[in-house]
């Protein structure tokens, strides 16, 4: 098929702006917390199920003790830190501006791989690197001043939980790295990453007695789960495949390149769906920030 990789690519970053947008949605009723805990768990399920029919077991007893210890460790840099960090921002601020924020995390990726991989980043670089510092810091001014109260806290708070979010989500995306190296497959990799999360989120619930309180609240509102349950489909399951699959038909810059998209997306589909308010400042700090992003991956 024709530009396969870059329809791949394109439907991933559709995916991931939906659910961003759908997991602002179901976060209001359940809080970022609660709603880590659902969401990992559900997507969980979708995984093992994928890996199932793909390998023939839910879970890659396959896998060696480095990877499996490396992999967990990127679930709870990723999922567990990363990911509470940036459900609290999108909370605070929507899709559109939490996923803006979300920019950041191929800057860290970049940081973290040069001392851990080795991989030493080209002389255009650092034009990426100003993009996105740039793209972000412009949105993120615009909305330093304006009063906005939330349960969940302050706009700088929510701004300050983008930042560790993206931090969150490059630092396991290089441990996970590491151990695709060694030579196992991204559904597997994926699904003990979250198989950790999982686990510590839940055991955290448990060691807090929020166990009862956070089903008792997936149970009271249907809308919510549902949310939730499809943002879970799209997001961490279908959109992670997809992204594998346009890995599997282009090079890996073009695939990210047009992933990176999904800010953009995810701000237009809050303006319709979310009434969210959206200013020329908005899309086009996060449209330098996605430029930068190209030029980083495709230096």
């Amino acid at each position: 098929m024709p530009y396969a990789g870059e329809l791949a690519a394109l439907g991933a970053a559709l995916c991931w702006a939906t659910s961003s947008n759908l997991f602002a949605a179901a976060g209001q009723y359940f809080g970022s917390v609660a709603l880590n805990r659902l969401r990992i768990a559900v997507a969980l399920v979708f995984l093992m199920t994928a890996l199932t029919i793909t390998h023939g077991a839910p879970f890659p007893t396959w896998a060696s003790g480095t990877q499996l210890a490396l992999l967990a460790a990127s679930g709870l840099v990723g999922y567990v830190f990363g990911d509470a960090h940036y459900f609290r921002s999108l909370v605070i601020l929507g899709p559109g501006r939490a996923t803006t924020l979300g920019s950041l995390a191929p800057l860290f990726v970049l940081i973290l791989a040069w001392p851990v991989l080795g991989e030493v980043p080209g002389p255009l670089a650092v034009v990426g690197v100003a993009l996105i510092v740039g793209g972000v810091t412009w949105v993120a001014l615009e909305r330093a001043h304006v009063t906005h109260e939330h349960i969940e806290g302050s706009v700088a708070a929510g701004i300050w939980g983008g930042v560790l979010g993206a931090l969150g989500q490059g630092g396991g995306f290089i441990l996970a790295k590491m151990a695709i190296r060694l030579g196992l497959d991204p559904i597997s990799a994926t699904v003990v990453r979250a198989s950790a999360a999982t686990v510590a989120l839940w055991a955290w619930a448990a060691y807090r007695g929020e166990i009862r309180s956070t089903l008792t609240a997936a149970r009271g509102n249907g809308r919510a789960s549902a949310l939730m349950t499809v943002g879970a489909f799209g997001g961490p399951f279908l959109g992670v495949t997809l992204s594998m699959l346009a890995l599997e038909y282009t090079s890996a810059g073009v695939a990210a390149s047009i992933a990176a998209f999904y800010p953009v997306i995810a701000i237009l589909i809050a303006m319709r769906f979310h009434h969210e308010k959206v200013t020329a400042r908005l899309v086009l700090g996060a449209l330098i920030a996605v430029v930068g992003v190209v030029v980083l991956f495709l230096h």
